[in-house]
């Protein structure tokens, strides 16, 4: 038995009765019908109305779907709270559903960004949210099918590897709001939302020729997908741009999820000439941080702050902000001006960070020049190609 005790107590009364009705309204949509379930009310300050039901109890109770029974007058607290149902169910709790990446959570990179724009969601707009980890395909659409069945107001899906699956269910529900996060996916009501990775990655090509010594650089990325092939390319034009005599020695892992296999493949680099490494590879880049550790090198992210994994190994990096994607979506369910379609971030949008960076190896000059760069790609004096564009 659930006990809901709320008290206005200078609190926004219409804030308060949205949360309730938003309660009552979804505990008829989820599967555990059985519970019973009670909503106890203690109304302290209002109208005349309002006041005579200071010790007056208002009891809800539900039980089995098909035998609710409604004995809690909301009629009179409307009466007492001077609205209707319209103005306080209008400012509903949004309900968020996430379906994660491969790596999950813990990967301190893509999936790590998109829980914390969850997190920032719930402390600006009080949305409740469900991250599922990503698995085999049916347990992937299993997932989004539950939230779409109890109604969830947003449910995203974060990486590639969940466009198909977006689509999918998409499909099955047309009146839900769907999202993906780093690929498109088609329907009516799925907004999709990619990133001009290149345009951050040019940049920190410029720093690796800044920084190399050896005049040696290296690129270690996951899958070979079109956004990997972006970064690369993005990369080694900054690189060229900045010193076209330093070379550029390339590997992709072919996964996101083996920190193994990326130390191998760092090692091998590190060994062959190569003192800094440009890292794109989710979890298995936490191996190539493990490597630069472990050799003395240096390496650059694409992801959150890694420096104090390795400090004095790891540069700073240039994340990928999926927080802020998450956070234009549910921005936008909750104004009721969802976007489907697709639509890309970048450095104009603020999709794309810089930094922070190790200022013992970065230098005031070095940030100079790359935030010099980094307006004229805004203004489009750079244009950075990507492969087959």
């Amino acid at each position: 038995m659930a006990i809901l005790n709320l008290r206005f107590s200078g609190m926004d009364r219409r804030g308060v009765l949205s949360n309730i009705f938003e309660r009552f309204r979804r505990s008829t949509t989820q599967k555990d019908y059985g519970q019973e379930v009670y909503g106890v009310i203690i109304v302290s300050r209002g109208s005349e109305r309002s006041k005579k039901m200071r010790s007056r109890r208002s009891i809800l109770r539900m039980g089995k779907i098909g035998k609710i029974i409604w004995v809690l007058p909301l009629i009179l607290l409307l009466g007492g709270y001077g609205g209707t149902w319209e103005s306080f169910s209008s400012q509903k709790v949004l309900y968020v559903g996430m379906l994660l990446g491969s790596g999950g959570l813990g990967d301190r990179s893509f999936n790590d960004s998109a829980y914390a724009g969850l997190q920032e969601a719930q402390a600006q707009f009080g949305i409740r949210f469900e991250a599922v980890a990503f698995t085999s395909e049916e347990a992937n659409l299993a997932a989004l099918g539950r939230f779409a069945q109890q109604k969830y107001d947003l449910i995203i899906g974060i990486g590639f590897e969940n466009g198909p699956n977006i689509e999918t269910v998409a499909r099955q529900f047309p009146h839900c709001n769907f999202a993906i996060i780093d690929t498109v996916s088609q329907g009516d009501n799925v907004a999709s939302i990619v990133y001009r990775e290149q345009e951050g990655d040019f940049l920190m090509g410029v720093l690796s020729a800044m920084l190399t010594e050896s005049k040696k650089v290296g690129f270690v990325g996951g899958m070979d997908i079109p956004v990997i092939r972006r970064i690369e390319s993005g990369f080694k034009q900054g690189v060229a741009y900045q010193d076209s005599s330093v070379q550029v020695v390339s590997d992709l892992a072919g996964t996101f999820t083996d920190p193994e296999l990326g130390k191998s493949l760092a090692l091998s680099q590190y060994a062959a000439g190569v003192d800094v490494i440009y890292n794109g590879a989710g979890r298995t880049g936490l191996g190539v941080i493990e490597a630069a550790k472990e050799t003395g090198d240096l390496t650059i992210g694409t992801s959150g702050d890694q420096r104090y994994l390795a400090p004095g190994n790891v540069v700073g990096n240039r994340p990928k902000r999926v927080d802020t994607a998450v956070l234009i979506l549910v921005s936008e369910v909750r104004d009721d001006e969802f976007k489907t379609g697709t639509r890309s971030l970048g450095l104009k949008e603020e999709g794309l960070s810089l930094g922070p960076f190790d200022e013992n190896l970065v230098t005031a000059t070095m940030l100079e020049v790359l935030e010099v760069l980094k307006k004229r790609i805004i203004a489009n004096d750079i244009v950075v190609e990507i492969p087959g564009g």
